[in-house]
C-alpha cells in the first residue's frame, strides 16, 4: 500500500514540476511574440511615416514649381497674384514642416523597432 502511495505521489510531483516548467516557457514565448508584434508595428508605422514624408516632399516640389511659375510670370496673375504668392508660400512652409516631422517619426519608429 505504501509503495502505491509512493508511486502516486512521485507521479503527481513529476506532473506538477513539468507543468510549472511549461508555464514558464509559455510565458517566455508569449513575451517573445508580444515583442515581435511590437517590433512589427513599429516597422509598419515607420513605413507609413516614410510614405507620408515622401508624399509631402512631392507636394513641396509642386509648391516650389508654382512659386517659380509665379515669379517668372507674375504679370499674368493681376491683383490676386500677391494672394496666390503668399498662399503658396504658406503651403510650402507647412508641407516642409510636416515632411520633416514625418521623417523624424519614421526614424524614431525604426529606432524603436531595433
Amino acid at each position: 500500500m505504501q509503495t502505491k502511495l509512493f508511486f502516486v505521489m512521485l507521479i503527481s510531483f513529476t506532473l506538477l514540476i513539468s507543468s510549472v516548467s511549461q508555464a514558464g516557457e509559455s510565458k517566455k514565448i508569449s513575451e517573445t511574440v508580444a515583442n515581435t508584434k511590437t517590433d512589427f508595428l513599429h516597422i509598419k508605422l515607420a513605413e507609413y511615416y516614410e510614405k507620408e514624408a515622401k508624399e509631402l516632399s512631392e507636394k513641396v516640389e509642386e509648391q516650389k514649381n508654382m512659386l517659380q511659375e509665379y515669379e517668372n510670370h507674375s504679370e499674368y496673375y493681376g491683383r490676386s497674384g500677391q494672394d496666390f504668392h503668399s498662399h503658396h508660400e504658406a503651403l510650402l512652409r507647412e508641407y516642409t514642416k510636416a515632411a520633416e516631422r514625418n521623417a523624424e517619426m519614421a526614424a524614431a519608429h525604426r529606432k524603436m523597432a531595433k
